[in-house]
């Protein structure tokens, strides 16, 4: 019964922390700023954005700011251990990914919806993009889907799978705005993308759970969007 108890505790505080990341954090600071969000300014609309995003990151980290700074301090002690085990979850992470993604690709006849959407945000919004994919997003969602779901399971795999599933869910529901059935229908098939970004997510829990140290999985993370930042750039620029 405690066990049951424990893990419905558990389920209960990851789903308040992501509600707080999907819903409420992002909808607070949208009213907050909504003149800039909606100017026509370069500087002040991505500050504006900016501010939505950083806002919702302090919110959370407020709530779990003494775990992980003990989890930091940690860190600190023993950063070969922690990130020889991260990065080694990240190639595996690596390979899936990249297999899996040109099988879907090829069925789906084009990239995923919410690629396309990092792109193009890269290339108009840099100001906003650049710090939010390559710094704040990665701790943001170790936080949400690493972190705050950790001692909802006991086992190892069971937590990778269900971490693996809400990442990849929540990295192609791009394509589905607005979230319609008749959209949903319409992009059926921006599911199959759930496997390749789903595989990053497997394997940052697997990190995460061996070391028990949420930056195993956050500085791979970090590495991984900033390469990715990287090459989108220089593919637009090499490419035109």
């Amino acid at each position: 019964m405690t066990k049951i108890k424990n893990c419905s505790k558990g389920i209960l505080f990851g789903a308040g922390i992501f509600l707080i990341y999907y819903l409420i954090g992002p909808l607070l600071f949208s009213l907050l700023l909504e003149k800039g969000l909606h100017s026509s300014n370069f500087w002040i609309l991505n500050l504006s954005q900016l501010g939505v995003y950083v806002g919702t990151f302090l919110i959370i980290f407020l709530i779990v700011h003494k775990e992980i700074i003990k989890q930091f301090k940690e860190f600190i002690h023993q950063p070969k251990k922690i990130l020889n085990v991260g990065f080694s979850y990240w190639g595996y992470g690596i390979i899936v990914m990249i297999i899996s993604n040109l099988l879907v690709s090829s069925i789906v006849g084009n990239i995923a919806v919410n690629e396309q959407t990092t792109r193009d945000t890269i290339l108009s919004a840099t100001l906003y993009a650049i710090p939010t994919i390559i710094f704040i997003g990665p701790f943001l969602e170790e936080l949400v889907f690493r972190f705050c779901f950790r001692y909802s399971f006991k086992k190892e795999i069971p937590y990778a799978l269900f971490s693996d599933l809400v990442f990849g869910l929540l990295h192609v529901f791009t394509a589905f705005d607005p979230f319609t059935f008749e959209n949903i229908l319409a992009h059926a098939k921006e599911f199959l993308f759930i496997v390749p970004y789903g595989s990053l997510g497997f394997f940052f829990a697997k990190a995460y759970y061996e070391t028990n140290n949420i930056f195993a999985s956050i500085i791979p993370h970090m590495l991984h969007n900033s390469i990715s930042v990287i090459l989108i750039v220089l593919t637009h620029f090499l490419v035109g």
